[in-house]
C-alpha cells in the first residue's frame, strides 16, 4: 500500500531545489518553504522579499537568488543561509517609496545583498562559486560571498547577429572547470572557470530557439519553442520530441538512461529509444521517480507511477 503523500503547500510552487538538508520550494510570488529529505514541512513558508524570484541556486547551505519586479523596474541579488530560520520580509508597498540606492530595501535575513542595475538573465553555481548574467552588462563570476573573480562582456555569436534576440542569454551552467553560457539562438560559449578566458564558441545546428537548458554531466536536454525538446550528444542533436506544452522541470535518470520531464499536465520519460507519458489533470512542477511522487501547481503532492500506466 502506498504511503500517504506529504502535506500540501500553502502557495503555488514554481521550482524545487535540493540541498544537503532536504529541499527548498520556491513559489511563483517569491515564497520559500524548506522541506526535509522526506518532504515534511520545516517551519512555515515566508516571502523574504516582495518580488518573484527570477533565478536561484544553492551553494552548500546558502541560497543565491535574484529577485525581479518588472513593473517597478527593481532587481536584487542576495544570499540567504538555509541553515537559519527563514524570515518574512517587507511589504511591496514599501518598495514604491524607497527607490534610491542608499535607501534600498533588501531580502530579509540575507547574508549579503546587492541592487542590480539590469535585468538578471541567468544564474548557476557549483559548490564553490557562482555565475550570473545581466542584460546588456555581461557575465560575472563570483565567490559564494559575492567577491568578483572575473567578468566578461555580453556573449556574442557572429552567425546569430542578424536574428532577433538570438544572442540573448537563456541559461548559465557552472561546472567544475568551465562556465557555459547558452543563448536563445542555440549559441554556446564555454569559459575557463578560473580565468574567464573564452575556450570555445559554437552554434548548435538545429531549428527553433531555446527557452531553457537542462544538464547532467555530458547529457543535455534543450527546451525549445513550439513545445519541442531535443537531446544532445556533444554539440549534435540526436533526438527531437514534441510535448503537450511547456516544461516545468527535467532531470537525467542514469538508471533509465533518459530524462524525466515535468510538462503540461504530463510527466514524460524520454530516452533515445522510447517515449513514455503519463497524462495528468494538473501541472507537475517536480517529480521524484524513486518515490513515485510529484508536486503540482495546485500545491498538492500526488503519487505518480509509470509502472501503473497501461
Amino acid at each position: 500500500m502506498a504511503s500517504e503523500p506529504p502535506v500540501d503547500l500553502e502557495f503555488t510552487p514554481k521550482k524545487v531545489l535540493s540541498w544537503e538538508n532536504g529541499f527548498l520550494v520556491i513559489g511563483v510570488d517569491g515564497e520559500l518553504q524548506k522541506l526535509s529529505s522526506d518532504y515534511s514541512l520545516i517551519d512555515t513558508f515566508v516571502k523574504p522579499f516582495p518580488m518573484s524570484i527570477r533565478n536561484a541556486a544553492i551553494i552548500g547551505g546558502k541560497l543565491i537568488a535574484t529577485w525581479l519586479d518588472s513593473e517597478l523596474l527593481l532587481a536584487r541579488m542576495a544570499a540567504i543561509d538555509l541553515n537559519e530560520k527563514l524570515v518574512q520580509g517587507i511589504e511591496r508597498s514599501e518598495l514604491r517609496v524607497r527607490r534610491t540606492i542608499d535607501k534600498a530595501l533588501h531580502p530579509a535575513a540575507s547574508t549579503w545583498s546587492h541592487v542590480l542595475d539590469a535585468e538578471p538573465l541567468a544564474l548557476d553555481s557549483n559548490n564553490k562559486s557562482f555565475t550570473f548574467v545581466l542584460w546588456k552588462k555581461g557575465i560575472y563570476h563570483m565567490t559564494h560571498d559575492a567577491h568578483e573573480i572575473w567578468r566578461q562582456k555580453e556573449p556574442q555569436w557572429r552567425q546569430l547577429s542578424k536574428l532577433p534576440r538570438a544572442q540573448e542569454t537563456v541559461k548559465a551552467i557552472v561546472k567544475e572547470d568551465v562556465v557555459e553560457i547558452w543563448s536563445r539562438g542555440m549559441g554556446l560559449n564555454r569559459y575557463d572557470i578560473e580565468s574567464g578566458d573564452l575556450l570555445s564558441s559554437d552554434v548548435i545546428n538545429g531549428e527553433g530557439f531555446i527557452l531553457d537548458v537542462y544538464n547532467d554531466g555530458n547529457k543535455y536536454l534543450l527546451q525549445l519553442n513550439d513545445n519541442e525538446v531535443v537531446m544532445l550528444e556533444g554539440n549534435n542533436i540526436i533526438l527531437r520530441a514534441r510535448l503537450s506544452g511547456p516544461v516545468s522541470d527535467a532531470y537525467w535518470s542514469e538508471k533509465e538512461q533518459g530524462w524525466y520531464i515535468s510538462g503540461w499536465r504530463e510527466i514524460v520519460l524520454l530516452t533515445v529509444n522510447n517515449f513514455e507519458k503519463i497524462t495528468l489533470d494538473e501541472i507537475p512542477v517536480f517529480y521524484d521517480d524513486a518515490r513515485k511522487l510529484a508536486l503540482f501547481n495546485d500545491a498538492k503532492w500526488r503519487q505518480v507511477s509509470f509502472g501503473e500506466e497501461e
